[in-house]
């Protein structure tokens, strides 16, 4: 019964994660509205993060709109 919990558990926490890396918009990610987004800021999605360096096209730490608009959730 544990391992059928912690299966579902799972695999809701992938779901839920997959579908707010389908929807997050630049605006959403930018919550100081300084038009980057910081590794802080996305660490609000484990996908971006995880991409943010690839992202980071000038590597000044910071993804700028179009830098973003080459997410892939």
């Amino acid at each position: 019964m544990k391992l059928r919990t912690v299966c579902a558990t799972t695999i809701g926490v992938l779901v839920s994660t997959m579908a707010l890396a389908a929807t997050l918009s630049f605006q959403d990610v930018d919550k100081d509205k300084d038009g980057q987004i910081s590794q802080q800021e996305a660490s609000m999605s484990s996908s971006l993060l995880g991409q943010f360096e690839k992202l980071d096209a000038d590597k000044n730490g910071q993804l700028s709109a179009s830098e973003f608009s080459n997410f892939k959730g």
